[in-house]
């Protein structure tokens, strides 16, 4: 039975990157996969068919030329099967075609991923929970404040849907992504601890990111063998640990919005005595 999960973050966070990549890991490890583009853009699936966009399925709904599998599933790397939903507002019209017609259930993959976009509305997220059978979600974030927020915004979404529904969705972590210094991870860390939020990953911000979206490739295509790699391989490893992880029921508490300002304040001190040197030894983290 497919794993179905759905990575969600602000754009920006390079959420779409991790994604191919992690799906680029888990094909090399001999899981078959199917990644799903919930994004308007329709790039989510570019960079493993050599940085062009493929078809979206909203575009064959309003032109109305018929959905099949065909012109639905397009093989990317080593096989990977990947589809576009396109327009946010054909999503929920798009993923009932693809149940109607067992597209995905024809495939039958070990992984199916949904890319799902921050800068949409939770309408989004909703309705690919609902209609695909979830099973866990990831957030990935920066270390950006702004990228941060929106994690807290969706840990609020995440509480209310589960107090909503009777079978609960689990978190399957934040994904620490594009991560500079140590600081930056302990300021991220800080973070997941006051939401109650378990970390995965950490990979590190690299120039092998831009110089493989360059070549139309992830990193795990266009160089294998560095230390990018690993960091996307492991994250990989992660992520199929926490789907076969019997689920504690530990659920984020976001922060509340007075909450969340006093913890960035907290936070602008500690950098402000870094920069002013009145802490060298990294004592203000």
């Amino acid at each position: 039975m497919a794993h179905h999960i759905a990575v969600y973050g602000k754009g920006g966070v390079g959420k779409t990157t991790l994604v191919t990549n992690i799906s680029a890991s888990l094909v090399e490890a001999g899981f078959s996969v199917v990644l799903i583009g919930c994004d308007p853009d329709g790039d989510s699936c570019s960079l493993l068919h050599g940085g062009f966009p493929i078809p979206r399925v909203s575009d064959h709904i309003i032109n109305q030329t018929g959905i099949t599998r065909e012109n639905t599933v397009h093989p990317g790397f080593k096989g990977i099967g990947c589809i576009e939903l396109g327009a946010s507002t054909g999503l929920p019209e798009a993923l009932h075609e693809l149940e109607r017609l067992h597209i995905v259930e024809q495939i039958n993959p070990d992984f199916v991923i949904y890319d799902i976009s921050g800068d949409s509305s939770f309408a989004t997220l909703q309705s690919v929970i609902r209609q695909a059978g979830i099973t866990r979600l990831f957030v990935a974030t920066t270390a950006d404040y702004n990228a941060l927020h929106a994690v807290n915004e969706a840990f609020v979404f995440l509480e209310q849907y589960n107090s909503e529904n009777r079978v609960p969705l689990p978190m399957g972590g934040l994904i620490l992504n594009s991560i500079a210094s140590s600081f930056e991870e302990a300021f991220v860390s800080d973070f997941a601890f006051h939401t109650n939020a378990r970390t995965i990953g950490k990979v590190p911000r690299s120039q092998l990111v831009r110089q493989s979206e360059l070549y139309g490739e992830t990193v795990i295509q266009s160089r294998p063998q560095s230390n990018q790699s690993y960091y996307y391989r492991r994250l990989a490893n992660q992520i199929v640990d926490a789907t076969q992880t019997i689920y504690s029921g530990n659920l984020p508490q976001p922060m509340s919005d007075k909450r969340l300002r006093a913890w960035s304040l907290e936070w602008a001190d500690r950098i402000y005595a870094l920069e002013n040197g009145l802490v060298t030894d990294g004592a203000a983290i």
